[in-house]
């Protein structure tokens, strides 16, 4: 059995030049082929449908603990749910009530 090199006037014309451009196709010089791209979009798409069988929909919460309420001023424990305000601070998604009663005539939380 013969072995056909991959270089030199017995390879043809044609697989030299498929083969260059398989390679700068690799090293990102040159746009991916059509058919390849399909294909590249048919495995990313079973990929993400495979990745959203173990998605839950509830378990997007941020968490952001030891910081500070931006609104309330209390620290964020790793249970809170919170939100990132557009100015860079957290704020939990609702500010904890403060169940000691307070004396009459005392402020009570910050409500904002």
């Amino acid at each position: 059995m013969t072995v056909r090199p991959d270089y030199g006037p017995e390879f043809g014309e044609e697989e030299r030049r498929e083969q260059r451009l398989a390679e700068l196709r690799q090293e990102g010089l040159l746009p991916i082929e059509r058919d390849e791209l399909v294909e590249e979009e048919i495995e990313e798409s079973e990929e993400q449908e495979q990745a959203n069988l173990y998605v839950d929909a509830e378990d997007n919460e941020l968490h952001a603990p030891g910081q500070h309420c931006a609104r309330c001023g209390r620290v964020i424990t790793a249970a809170e749910d919170v939100r990132l305000r557009a100015d860079g601070k957290w704020q939990h998604e609702e500010c904890p009530v403060d169940l000691i009663e307070q004396e009459p005539g005392q402020p009570g939380p910050a409500s904002g």
